[in-house]
């Protein structure tokens, strides 16, 4: 089935609920807690677009329901804050196709690099995921999402 992403918005508030509430792993790795409420989601829709970032929900098929969700700043160089799938997508192959899906749409705005930080102290870690797409980096960096601050290794890939 085709991918399609699409902007974020108000009205998403719960399939993106439902997309983070079913990674409390994630959760509380990065929040410090392995919930997380409509009305906090519409705060970070709120604070990620005052700093400048895109929310996106990604679906199967046009119209169909979210398996995704991921938050990029575009630029000569991209920042991808999150890409986050629901638990039910995981293990097949759909987080390298929502990566490839961001990537292109990146490439498209005129974006020649992007740059992902990845929280890799925990069961579950990603970087193994990040380095089979290409990307490299030993940068560390401390992170802030909410009240918890964790150290995050900065990747790279060229567009």
């Amino acid at each position: 089935m085709e991918l399609f992403l699409r902007p974020a918005g108000r009205r998403d508030a719960a399939a993106l609920a439902a997309i983070y509430n079913s990674n409390p792993g994630f959760l509380a790795h990065h929040l410090g807690r392995e919930r997380v409420d409509e009305a906090f989601l519409l705060s970070e829709l709120e604070e990620m677009a005052g700093a400048g970032f895109a929310s996106y929900l990604i679906t199967q098929g046009e119209g169909g329901p979210a398996v995704a969700a991921a938050d990029v700043r575009g630029g000569e160089e991209a920042y991808l804050s999150l890409l986050i799938l629901h638990r039910t997508a995981q293990g097949r192959g759909m987080g390298r196709r929502c990566a490839a899906l961001l990537e292109d749409h990146l490439r498209a705005g005129g974006s020649r690099r992007v740059r992902i930080d990845v929280v890799d102290d925990h069961p579950g870690n990603p970087l193994p995921f990040w380095r089979r797409l290409g990307y490299e980096g030993s940068e560390r960096v401390a992170l802030t999402w909410g009240e918890k601050t964790s150290s995050a290794l900065v990747l790279r890939k060229e567009l």
